[in-house]
């Protein structure tokens, strides 16, 4: 949990808290080929709680006609829905933990 700064004029404080908001958000982003002639792709991600929102953005032409969804969430992975298809189609993803 990142805690909040109570003294914006110390900069060890402030310093403190930037570094863990992006120790947050580094491991919580990531890109992924969807799996050729296959109909879904798991991601890995240890970030993955069954309480996460994932959002997908494409990265390509082809990610963007992919059909791709996100249809199950597990803890520490998630599963990504999609036509087969020989393309190579690419998404960043974002994972969102309350």
């Amino acid at each position: 949990m990142v805690q909040s700064v109570y003294d914006h004029t110390n900069s060890r404080q402030v310093a403190q808290v930037v570094n863990q908001i992006v120790q947050a958000i580094d491991s919580a982003t990531g890109n992924v080929n969807l799996a050729n002639t296959a109909t879904s792709t798991t991601v890995s991600n240890p970030k993955v709680t069954t309480a996460s929102s994932i959002y997908l953005q494409p990265r390509n032409a082809n990610a963007v006609t992919s059909g791709a969804y996100v249809s199950t969430i597990s803890t520490g992975s998630f599963v990504i829905a999609h036509a087969s298809a020989t393309t190579v189609r690419t998404f960043d993803y974002l994972i969102y933990s309350a």
